[in-house]
């Protein structure tokens, strides 16, 4: 009986344990930075659980494709603050990482850091809005002119395809690959940010001007998910 106490004992241990090195060393964050930096561990950088993502078995599988529109490290600020940092921003995770040194990045937690904004003049802000009823919350890249009665941002997201075996010899093995989506853009007005993935959906925004919009799209041949999003800017700032 005792033999079976002390067993139980050194089970429950090993699992405390166990438990303890997969969800990490918390660290406080380092308000110095500008900025909150999450706990190593990745399930607070991606909200996913640490033992679904092995991060360095990740990097030794041959991928094709990125993770990042732009992987270098640039600098920006954080939160409307002074200090520059070197950042970048992963299309993939959905979240910003920072150079920490020359072996360590960090993914920066979206609770506590809502704005970047890099010296090449790209601002990125964190925002929240709905996709078939479903909320989501992503850093939206504001583009054309600020400050405006009419923001446009731009969503570019990386979609992970995964290995595809050739089951036959009249079948090809794929790699894995990360793979550029068509990048999502918004209208900000009114304090709502709407997701304009079709024509249609710039026509439903703004339901009293849906004739003037329709003739602009159709005069100037606007494709939604381009950069054409500033032609319309500039239209919507001049009827609204």
């Amino acid at each position: 009986m005792n033999n079976n106490i002390m067993n139980l004992k050194t089970s429950l241990f090993f699992l405390f344990l166990l438990s303890f090195v997969e969800n990490g060393n918390a660290q406080a964050p380092v308000k110095s930075y500008g900025f909150a930096q999450n706990n190593n561990s990745f399930q607070e950088a991606s909200g996913m659980s640490a033992t679904l993502v092995n991060i360095t078995t990740r990097e030794k599988i041959n991928t094709l494709g990125s993770e990042y529109v732009d992987e270098s490290f640039r600098e920006a600020t954080v939160n409307g603050g002074s200090q520059y940092f070197d950042l970048r921003y992963n299309n993939y995770t959905g979240f910003f990482e920072y150079k920490k040194s020359a072996t360590e990045t960090i993914s920066l937690s979206k609770e506590s850091n809502t704005a970047f904004s890099f010296k090449d003049g790209r601002t990125y802000l964190l925002k929240k809005y709905k996709v078939n009823k479903i909320e989501k919350e992503d850093y939206l890249e504001l583009v054309g002119k600020k400050d405006s009665k009419v923001n446009i941002y731009k969503l570019e997201r990386i979609e992970f395809i995964p290995y595809k075996e050739a089951l036959s010899s009249y079948q090809e093995q794929k790699l894995p690959e990360y793979k550029a989506e068509k990048p999502l853009y918004f209208i900000e007005f009114d304090e709502k940010i709407i997701p304009i993935e079709k024509s249609k959906d710039l026509k439903k925004a703004f339901p009293n001007h849906s004739k003037e919009i329709k003739k602009l799209i159709s005069q100037k041949n606007i494709d939604v998910n381009s950069d054409d999003m500033l032609l319309v800017q500039d239209f919507l700032n001049s009827i609204l």
